[in-house]
């Protein structure tokens, strides 16, 4: 039986993959319109059946636990940075904002934009931009494990390097978003546009459970923001791999930049430096063999002088 089971795998292989990745896609889109925060350890428990399905069970097992394991790590530390610095910016990114348009662009994106009364289709499509961030570095991560193990390997190690290197940031940083900053006065009001849009997504909320749901936030995690650093980071290896087919990937990624500036989570300030923090690391992952020569070089050429 399990040797029929194995040359039925090998035979169907390339079919098989492609449905557990359309079977893990159709989950993602039922959670979603659910208006369920689809996380990271939910993406798993559903990914298990995925990978059983394409005959890669212990394959799937051996390469994403460790890489999960780091990276609920950082979800779980990231708690403790408003006790260990209570000193949150507040003012600069609002400056520097100011500096670069004239104005805080949150603040004029909602005032051109947005109308409580009578919501567009670009305020659905930055919400579902936005909160598809908690799946989409799991659905691509998803693909390159069917495509190339290396590659996702790869991919993994610069996704958690970006999150505790954020974490570090977040540490010596600690700044206010927009939306607490306007809801203490230093901004204009700011509306709550993802609530009221998720509103009218399927009335049915589904509710699973979540190991998020023992994990504190840091509200004033902003600087970078995240939510940038991460498609880039994703399109980055889309395209060294891809090429031009990864720029379908790029109305995402503009979604996403535009989303947590628009929805006030994030400052202009907050994007840019997210997507200077994953092409950092996305240079560093992919040329470290280069690097490292380059400092053995250097710092050979300063012991001797």
């Amino acid at each position: 039986m399990i040797k029929k089971l194995k040359i039925f795998f090998k035979k169907h292989e390339k079919s098989l993959l492609i449905i557990s990745f359309v079977y893990l896609i159709g989950v993602c889109a039922y959670m979603i319109i659910h208006r369920s925060w689809f996380s990271p350890d939910q993406f798993f428990a559903f990914a298990i059946f995925g990978a059983l399905l394409a005959g890669r069970i212990k394959m799937f097992l051996f390469d994403w636990i460790p890489f999960l394991l780091f990276f609920f790590g950082y979800e779980f530390l990231r708690g403790i940075v408003p006790h260990i610095n209570s000193n949150v910016h507040i003012l600069t990114m609002i400056r520097i904002d100011r500096f670069i348009f004239g104005t805080v662009p949150t603040i004029k994106l909602q005032q051109l934009f947005y109308n409580p009364n009578h919501l567009q289709w670009y305020d659905y499509f930055l919400v579902t931009c936005y909160i598809a961030y908690f799946v989409m570095p799991m659905l691509v991560g998803y693909y390159f494990w069917i495509k190339d193990r290396a590659f996702f390997k790869k991919f993994s190690l610069a996704f958690v390097l970006l999150a505790y290197a954020c974490f570090i940031t977040f540490i010596i940083f600690p700044a206010m978003p927009p939306w607490m900053a306007s809801g203490q006065g230093y901004l204009p009001p700011i509306e709550e546009v993802t609530g009221h849009v998720m509103a009218h997504f399927l009335p049915s909320q589904l509710s699973l459970p979540t190991v998020y749901q023992l994990v504190s936030a840091d509200p004033v995690a902003a600087f970078p923001s995240l939510h940038a650093a991460v498609p880039t980071l994703i399109f980055l290896f889309l395209f060294k791999k891809y090429k031009k087919r990864a720029l379908l990937f790029l109305p995402y990624l503009f979604g996403v930049w535009i989303a947590v500036i628009y929805l006030g989570e994030h400052y202009f300030t907050d994007v840019l430096f997210g997507a200077i923090y994953a092409t950092t690391v996305f240079l560093l992952v992919n040329h470290w063999s280069f690097i490292k020569k380059k400092l053995k070089v250097l710092f050979s050429s300063l012991a001797i002088s």
